[in-house]
């Protein structure tokens, strides 16, 4: 098989794990590769740690783009020769054998795009994610199901994903967002998709330095201006998601991000009443604070989810905070 399969890895600050990120795909079983690294404004010594690797081996090609993940995965569809292609993340590695098996089987199945399973990686613990839901998404010809699913790694998979390139080669990602970003390119792929399959193996490490709950409150509270940047990219996505999918999950996408963020406001903050007040004063996020939204939520995005997800995003429709609060330090007593 002499297929070129394109690998672009766009990276930022990623000093202390860009290493194993490329070496574990420099090592694939499968060779015929183009890595291609889009260093975007870092401020350590990512862009010298890519230029070694540009050195050591070949098949690696660095290039610089302008800060931000979506102008550097454009950047190297722009630039990829691959008859197929992959993104990975730069704090993530996969398993040796992934382009191999992807490759195999993209082929044996003639099918446009190939996913496979993925593992959590927390401060050393490697645990495989149980995806039941991920069939339902790959073999539902309906694509608004993308977003009726209450796991997060299901919806984030162009990083575990091998493309057909003479498919997908002209979509590209909407810049300016940087969460959800992979939710609208995934969503103009599967419009045009005609065949996808599954590679029933966990071949890729998805690590958090945190565990998920903490993830997002670590990653994102204390920016300014954080709620009306992500306002900003949320707006961006409208259209994508009301051409695919409908009003009735736009609706159930934003009451999934005010949960997250009235989350970590209540989490976080010891006034957390006054803190909501003066995040719900936005018209945006006031607007989508509503039993219109949350009845979506329920319908579409926590309906196979456990209690716990049930009942905060009941406490939050009903303005409960105090409840919201005492449940939550009874969660971080038991995790």
């Amino acid at each position: 098989m002499d297929k070129l399969i394109s690998v672009i890895i766009p990276v930022h600050n990623s000093a202390d794990t860009i290493d194993r990120c490329v070496e574990s795909v420099v090592n694939q079983t499968y060779s015929n590769l183009e890595i291609i690294l889009v260093e975007n404004g870092s401020q350590d010594n990512t862009l010298e740690l890519c230029n070694k690797w540009a050195e050591k081996d070949g098949r690696v090609k660095v290039l610089v783009s302008e800060k931000g993940v979506s102008k550097a995965r454009n950047l190297g569809l722009d630039m990829m020769k691959g008859e197929y292609f992959a993104f990975v993340d730069s704090d993530d590695y996969i398993d040796v054998t992934t382009y191999e098996k992807c490759l195999d089987s993209i082929i044996a199945e003639e099918a446009d795009m190939v996913f496979f399973l993925t593992n959590s990686e927390c401060q050393g613990v490697v645990k495989p994610v149980l995806e039941k839901n991920l069939y339902d998404l790959v073999y539902n010809k309906n694509i608004k199901y993308y977003f009726c699913i209450e796991n997060d790694y299901v919806r984030s998979v162009t990083w575990r994903t091998l493309f057909l390139a003479s498919k997908f080669k002209d979509i590209r990602y909407v810049e300016g967002i940087c969460c959800g970003e992979d939710a609208v390119y995934m969503l103009q792929c599967l419009d045009i998709s005609e065949k996808r399959t599954i590679l029933d193996e966990h071949l890729s490490y998805n690590v958090n330095t945190y565990n998920l709950h903490h993830n997002f409150i670590n990653r994102y509270i204390g920016r300014d201006n954080f709620w009306t940047s992500r306002q900003v990219q949320i707006e961006k996505s409208e259209n994508y998601i009301l051409k695919f999918c409908g009003e009735e999950i736009l609706g159930a996408v934003k009451y999934y991000y005010l949960v997250q963020y009235l989350n970590a406001i209540i989490v976080t903050d010891k006034n957390y009443k006054k803190a909501i007040r003066k995040f719900l004063e936005n018209p945006f996020w006031k607007d989508a604070h509503n039993m219109k939204n949350y009845k979506a939520y329920c319908k579409h995005l926590i309906c196979n989810a456990g209690k716990a997800s049930k009942i905060q995003a009941y406490l939050i429709a009903h303005k409960m905070y105090g409840m919201y609060s005492l449940a939550m330090k009874i969660y971080e007593r038991n995790f």
